[in-house]
């Protein structure tokens, strides 16, 4: 005899009937945990205020235009080349006598200096492809530096002289800041923005001089092998002097908007 089956309980009939897009009262089914995926935004938050431009030690530089280009209205500061390579600190008056790439150092040793005067460099900082402004920035020629005195009254037959000129226009005086300098100051007005201060330089044997009494940048361009142009005010005089500098020579930069 055969034995009758009777109707399966309905929580296990439920069950049978229960797949993974549906499951009936009575039948449980556990669902597995959804994946759980952590997503980190990162943010830049820090703006650089319009008229500035930052180098990548974080220094923020005012900006003014003179003649139709953008130049920083501060002397750089920074420590590394655009691409975030280390520029070298050599405050060994022997070891910078011998260098003959990039380095750079403060006056006197003294990181003080820096907040008003900047740092110094060599030519061969000023020179180094991996270009020692912001990125976007260049170390301005001999001829861009004309383009400046130009634009400031210097008058087109001085423009190419190695000497003091520009000064029946003022035209260091409308560069030179009012605090810092060595009395008189002679014309100062800072009418240009450019804000100069008295950096002084550093020989090529190491030694500190002239703050108060000077400030000196460099230019990209030669006069010989063994010399660049540089730019110079002076505090006794509302001109400025186009003349050259051994290499070795550690001076302030000011960049150009590129």
């Amino acid at each position: 005899m055969q034995a009758t089956r009777g109707p399966l309980p309905s929580t296990l009939a439920a069950c049978l009937f229960c797949t993974s897009l549906l499951c009936l009262p009575g039948c449980r089914k556990e669902a597995a945990p959804a994946p759980q995926n952590t997503i980190t935004v990162v943010m830049d938050t820090v703006a650089v205020p319009p008229g500035m431009v930052q180098d990548l030690d974080g220094h923020l530089y005012p900006t003014t235009v003179i003649g139709g280009k953008r130049w920083m209205a501060a002397n750089l500061k920074t420590a590394h080349y655009a691409n975030g390579d280390p520029i070298p600190y050599v405050p060994a008056a022997a070891a910078w006598e011998q260098l003959s790439s990039g380095a750079w150092s403060d006056y006197n040793n003294d990181p003080n200096y820096e907040i008003s005067f900047g740092k110094f460099y060599n030519w061969y900082t000023v020179m180094d492809p991996r270009n020692v402004c912001p990125s976007g920035w260049h170390v301005p020629s001999d001829a861009e530096w004309q383009q400046l005195e130009l634009a400031l009254g210097m008058p087109p037959n001085e423009a190419g002289a190695m000497s003091l000129r520009g000064v029946g226009a003022n035209v260091g005086g409308q560069l030179k800041a009012l605090p810092l300098w060595d009395a008189p100051n002679a014309g100062a007005d800072n009418s240009s923005g450019f804000t100069a201060y008295p950096s002084g330089v550093r020989a090529n044997t190491g030694n500190s001089f002239f703050a108060g009494a000077q400030a000196n940048w460099w230019c990209t361009t030669t006069v010989d092998s063994t010399t660049a142009f540089q730019r110079r005010l002076y505090y006794s005089s509302g001109g400025i002097t186009r003349f050259s500098m051994l290499k070795g020579f550690g001076s302030s930069v000011r960049c150009v908007q590129d």
